[in-house]
C-alpha cells in the first residue's frame, strides 16, 4: 500500500471512531460557531432552487441538512464520503422524523450518500450546480488532485465553497487560539471521544493547511475563476469560492 493510500486509511478509520461524538462536540469546542460557519458557506454557494449539489466529506451529513432548511432548497444533494461509519450516523440523521429514504422535505428533496474519495469522486463530469465541503479539505491526501475532481463534476458556471479552519491572522488571536487547540481541544476531545489523538490531529492539520492565499492560488491551479476568501469568527474559520467557467 502507497504512504497516501495508508494516510487515506489512516483518517478514515480515525473519523469512523470519533463519529458518534462528532457532532456534540464539533458544537461544544466551537462555542456552536460551527453551525453560523456552515450557513455562511451556504450564503456563498447562492444555491437555487432546483440545484443539484455535491457535498464531499460529508460525514454525518450536516452540512447538506442545513442546506435542507434554507428557502431555496435544491432538489438533490449527493453526499461522498470515504468515512463509512460517519456516513452511517449521516444517514440515520437523515432518516429521521423528515423523510424514509434519505432526509426529505414535503417537496421531495432529499440527500443520497455514495462511498467514495475526494480524488477520484466516482461521479460523471459536468453533472453538479455546485460543490460544498466543510472541514474536509484538509484531510485530503492530495489537495491538487481534489480540487481538480470537484471541478470537473461540475458544470459550467458552477461553484466550488469551501468551509476550513484556519489560523488567525492577528498575533494575539493566534496565540490564544493556538493555547485553546493545543491544550484544551485534546482534552475534552479525549474525554468526551475517548481518542484524546483525534483531536490533536485536528491542530496539526490546521497548522498543514495552506495559508488563505496559497489555497486561493491551489483552487486556480485547478481552473477555478474569480476566487476568494472571508474569514469568519476573527480567522478561527475561512469560507472560500471558486467558479467554473461558464
Amino acid at each position: 500500500m502507497s504512504p497516501a493510500n495508508e494516510e487515506s486509511r489512516r483518517i478514515r478509520r480515525m473519523f469512523d471512531r470519533i463519529g458518534r461524538r462528532y457532532d456534540l462536540l464539533n458544537h461544544l469546542l466551537s462555542g456552536c460557531s460551527d453551525i453560523l460557519w456552515r450557513r455562511s458557506a451556504l450564503r456563498a454557494l447562492n444555491a437555487s432552487e432546483d440545484d443539484v449539489l455535491l457535498d464531499v466529506g460529508i460525514g454525518t451529513g450536516d452540512l447538506a441538512l442545513e442546506a435542507l432548511k434554507g428557502k431555496r432548497k435544491p432538489a438533490l444533494i449527493i453526499g461522498v464520503d470515504s468515512a463509512l461509519g460517519m456516513m452511517r450516523i449521516g444517514r440515520k440523521k437523515a432518516h429521521g422524523p423528515a423523510g424514509r429514504m434519505g432526509h426529505m422535505d414535503p417537496s421531495g428533496r432529499t440527500i443520497r450518500f455514495v462511498g467514495g474519495s475526494a480524488e477520484s469522486l466516482p461521479l460523471r463530469s459536468g453533472v453538479f450546480d455546485g460543490v460544498m465541503v466543510a472541514f474536509g479539505v484538509r484531510n485530503f491526501t492530495d489537495r491538487a488532485a481534489g480540487l481538480r475532481c470537484m471541478w470537473r463534476v461540475l458544470k459550467p458556471g458552477g461553484r466550488l465553497v469551501v468551509l476550513e479552519l484556519s489560523r488567525p491572522r492577528y498575533p494575539v488571536i493566534r496565540q490564544l487560539y493556538r493555547l485553546y487547540a493545543v491544550h484544551v481541544i485534546p482534552w475534552i476531545g479525549g474525554v468526551i471521544s475517548g481518542d484524546a489523538d483525534a483531536y490533536r490531529y485536528l491542530q496539526v492539520s490546521v497548522e498543514a493547511f495552506p495559508d488563505r492565499e496559497r489555497f486561493r492560488s491551489l483552487m486556480e491551479g485547478a481552473g477555478f475563476v474569480d476566487t476568494g476568501w472571508r474569514d469568519l469568527s476573527l480567522g478561527v474559520a475561512t469560507v472560500y469560492w471558486g467558479d467554473k467557467r461558464s
